[in-house]
This record gives C-alpha cells, structure tokens and sequence, in this order.
C-alpha cells in the first residue's frame, strides 16, 4: 500500500482542513525524497571515481573515509526536516575536501619530481663543469711541462751564451713565460676546487630530497 492509497482510505474521516494538510506533508516528502536520492547517488559515484583514478585515488585516503562517512549519514538520516538538509551539505563539503586534498597533493608530488629532477640536473652538469675543470688542469700541467723543458734549454744556452761572453735575453724570458703559466695553473686548480665543492653540494642536496620524498610517501601511505 502506497502513501497516496493511504490517504484515500482515511481521507472520509476526516476534517477537510486536517486532510488538506496530510495531502501537503505527502507531497512534500514525494518531492524531497527523489532529489534527496539523486544527490546522494552523484555524490557516490564521485567518490566511486576518485578512488578509481589512477593518480588521485590512494593520495588523501583520510578525507575519503571522511567523505564516505558523511555521504552513509546522510544516508541515515530521516528525508526531509533541517538534519537532512544539513547532512547533504555537509556530504557535499566533505566530498568537495577529498578531492581537493586529492589533487593537492598530486601537485606536490609533481612539485617534488620536478625539484628532484632540476637537482639531478644540476648535480650533471657541476660533474661536467668538474670533468672539464680537471682535464683543463692536466692540459696546462702537460703545457707547463713542454715549457719548462724549453725554459731549461734555453738556460742552458744562455749559460753556454755566458760562457763565452755573450749576454742572453733568452734566459729572463723563459722564466717570465714559467711564472705566466704557472699562474695560469694555479687559476685553473682553484676553479677545478670551486666546481667540485659545487658537486658535491648538489650530491647532498639530492641525496636529502630523495630521502624527504621517500618519507612523504611512507607518511601517506599511514595515514
């Protein structure tokens, strides 16, 4: 028996003021409920969707649960009156909240790929500027090595230039060429130092930023 074949039955014994009422209330609940209905199924299938997506679904299981809870409360609750209406909203918010949690922290992972990744290539290319650094440094240790060899045999004509009365100027020019490129190395070495300082700066960054990452990921998979 349904609520309007009730009415019919107990409509003659009533007062038409008292039946215009209940006919009201009837029609009233027949309204409230079906929307109530449809709200509480969209609201579902939100949540439904949020789990099943394959990025956003296991990153705020807290407002999830939350989320499903009211939506089952909601659920409970008697249609129509204050309470139901409050629990819709507050269905409705909880929802909203999950997949805004969601989707934040589905930007900080990608904030946090996208820092590790610049640090990955930041600590490339310290190691390249290093390398560099370091095979320049053997070049001009090679350089100093090939001038040195000429600066002594240049002395030693100049010494054999002296020996017999001859004043060189070879002698004076060879050093001033060794002083020029021995200062040249040690710019070279002091840069070669700096970049490594660097590389290993960046190692450490990186090292810390992946230990962080794996422990945000521990922290949500507890919660």
């Amino acid at each position: 028996m349904n609520v309007a074949t009730a009415v019919l039955r107990v409509s003659k014994s009533l007062p038409s003021a008292t039946l215009l009422v209940l006919i009201v209330a009837v029609a009233a609940c027949q309204t409230v409920s079906p929307q109530r209905d449809l709200d509480l199924q969209r609201l579902d299938r939100s949540l439904d969707q949020l789990s099943a997506d394959p990025k956003l679904g296991n990153l705020a299981p807290a407002e999830l649960n939350m989320a499903r809870a009211a939506v089952q409360v909601t659920k409970d609750t008697k249609p129509g009156g204050d309470d139901g209406v409050s629990q819709t909203y507050v269905a409705e918010r909880r929802v909203d909240t999950a997949w805004a949690a969601a989707q934040a922290a589905e930007m900080e992972n990608r904030r946090a790929d996208l820092k590790q990744e610049n640090d990955r290539l930041l600590l490339l290319s310290a190691r390249r500027d290093a390398a560099q650094a370091r095979a320049e440094v053997e070049r001009q240790r090679l350089q100093l090595q090939i001038q040195a060899e000429d600066a002594a045999r240049l002395a030693q004509e100049a010494q054999d230039a002296r020996a017999e009365g001859e004043k060189s100027a070879q002698e004076a020019e060879a050093a001033r060429a060794v002083a020029a490129q021995q200062k040249r190395i040690a710019d070279a070495q002091a840069k070669a130092a700096a970049l490594s300082k660097k590389e290993a700066a960046l190692s450490a960054a990186a090292a810390k930023a992946r230990r962080e990452k794996t422990a945000d990921k521990g922290d949500d998979k507890h919660r």
